[in-house]
């Protein structure tokens, strides 16, 4: 059953039983009113009849004992019908419609009784007692007819249960409507979750409202944008995987198809000695650059796989250890190298920190500049570390994907140079690792400056 039928169904419910007890206690509040009265005025009648049978008694004693024709006609001087019984309690002249069943009461009992009965349709209360006077002991009953008072409760159950059938016919239309009102955003809301299972992520609620339903739809709505976010992060991350799988297949299509074609021609014919020296020499370039990208790959999986811990360290004595590894690889290269740091502690990791300005050493190298200056600063909250060289640059509309995975400015100068363009998508994964910031600078033709900022440690930071 859907929510609709259960909330409207409820309404009924409520409303039908709401009505059926309010007029069930509203009849029987009026109807235990109106006996009440009844019982009032069946007593002033049964005192005013118990009155005239005293005197009467008073005025002829012994009048019940001087036989059946001394008794016929007494009940005329009574107001409403009466019984009368002897001190035996056999009755003696009686008018009423039912005879009562007496309660057997004590001549000195002071208790007035009385009971309800009904008889050919009619309803009676009938009031009794003993009554003395001089040598005479009576039971003296009266009857009074309250068959109004049941007649008009009848009518009103009747009046209230028309009433109670007009109000619910009537509500219907009212219970439907509100019913629509509390479960049409809910329906919004189930419609706008199947549009969005269907793909149509950007699909929200709009419902402007403040109770819980305005809650739940605008909860809704923020789980729909949380949604769609994420759906946009799994589609670029499914498409950075396609583009990296295509991207590795193309960098090992044009060595590899190379490799074999030399190596086939090199195994099928008889080749002059230069020639062989140059497939040799084709065949270790590009063995070169299959080994670069397989190491960097390598170190790829590493870094989204393992866990690292950083550790404090002095920048001036990280440099301290990396320089003579620097400086080999720059006097190999004809570049010169100039190092300016002040002091600081950061966080980091020594190989994957080794590991981060050699593959910023080795790409300036490449982009064919004479000098390298890497400068390291403190602003007291951060301390920046900058790696600047003098070489052909990064035009500025590659500045925003040169750290995504084998794309490469000069894809002919990186092949000639064994790159695999993986080097800033490692740099850029451990600067992440290390919890830092990068910013890259260059004007594609004057070179390119590259800063790193590091947190400092609470020592420095209070220096």
């Amino acid at each position: 059953m859907k929510l609709f039928h259960k909330i409207f169904l409820c309404f009924v419910v409520i409303l039908g039983t709401t009505f059926q007890i309010s007029g069930y206690l509203l009849v029987n509040y009026a109807y235990q009113n109106a006996i009440e009265q009844e019982k009032k005025l069946a007593f002033q009648e049964f005192q005013h009849n118990k009155f005239i049978l005293q005197s009467m008694l008073y005025l002829n004693p012994g009048l019940l004992l001087k036989g059946e024709d001394t008794v016929k006609g007494m009940e005329e001087n009574f107001t409403v019908p009466i019984a009368l019984y002897g001190a035996d309690q056999k009755c003696v002249l009686t008018n009423i419609k039912t005879q009562p069943k007496l309660m057997y009461l004590e001549e000195d009992d002071d208790r007035i009784a009385f009971q309800m009965c009904q008889e050919e349709g009619g309803s009676y209360i009938l009031v009794y007692d003993c009554i003395r006077q001089g040598d005479d002991i009576v039971y003296l009953v009266t009857e009074t007819d309250v068959s109004s008072a049941v007649e008009t409760q009848r009518s009103m159950i009747t009046y209230f249960q028309n009433i109670c059938l007009i109000i619910l016919c009537a509500g219907f239309p009212i219970v439907f409507l509100l019913t629509n009102v509390l479960t049409g955003p809910i329906k919004k809301i189930s419609k706008a979750a199947r549009r969005i299972a269907e793909g149509r992520y950007s699909e929200r609620i709009g419902v402007d409202r403040t109770d819980e339903i305005g809650e739940l739809a605008a909860d809704f709505d923020q789980m729909a944008e949380k949604v769609e976010e994420k759906i946009a992060e799994l589609f670029d991350a499914a498409r950075s995987k396609e583009d990296f799988a295509a991207n590795f297949a193309h960098e090992l299509k044009t060595p590899l198809t190379s490799v074999i074609g030399y190596a086939d021609m090199l195994y099928q014919r008889e080749l002059p000695r230069e020639q062989v020296k140059e497939a040799a020499r084709y065949i270790w370039n590009e063995g070169m650059r299959l080994e670069a990208l397989s190491v960097k790959l390598m170190d790829w999986f590493v870094l989204d796989k393992q866990e690292f811990v950083l550790e404090q360290a002095a920048v001036r004595e990280l440099f301290d250890q990396l320089l003579p590894g620097l400086d080999a690889v720059c006097v190999g290269s004809n570049v010169k190298l100039h190092v300016e740091l002040e002091e600081g502690k950061i966080e980091v990791e020594y190989d994957l920190f080794s590991s981060m300005v050699l593959n910023l050493m080795d790409n300036a190298i490449k982009a064919d500049c004479a000098d390298i200056f890497i400068t390291g600063k403190s602003d007291g909250e951060k301390y920046q570390i900058c790696i600047e060289d003098n070489g052909k640059g990064i035009p500025p509309e590659e500045l925003g994907r040169i750290t995504e995975a084998f794309y490469m400015v000069d894809k002919s100068r990186s092949r000639r140079q064994h790159g695999a363009g993986l080097g800033m998508a490692l740099v850029s994964r451990i600067v992440d690792i290390h919890r830092a910031k990068m910013n890259i600078e260059s004007d594609g033709r004057s070179g390119t400056k590259i800063c790193l900022a590091f947190r400092l440690q609470e020592g420095d930071k209070n220096e």
